[in-house]
């Protein structure tokens, strides 16, 4: 039984390590990708403070209001 076990750990390694590293592109990527998110909002809410104060507001009235639903 333990060799059959570790025969299919051994065949399934590669795949996993394979599988990891896509992973770790992937995470990558998107934190890539939440960098530039987070720089544009910044840029924004500094070149148009009041409609980023606007903006917020309703978000925060919307999500008040849906979460206050029965």
């Amino acid at each position: 039984m333990n060799d059959r076990v570790q025969g299919t750990k051994s065949e399934f390694t590669p795949q996993l390590e394979e599988i990891r590293a896509m992973a770790r592109q992937d995470v990558a990527v998107a934190r890539e990708r939440l960098a530039e998110g987070r720089d544009m909002v910044r840029d924004y809410v500094a070149r148009e403070p009041v409609k980023a104060l606007g903006v917020a507001l309703c978000i925060g009235v919307v999500l008040g209001w849906l979460i206050k639903r029965p």
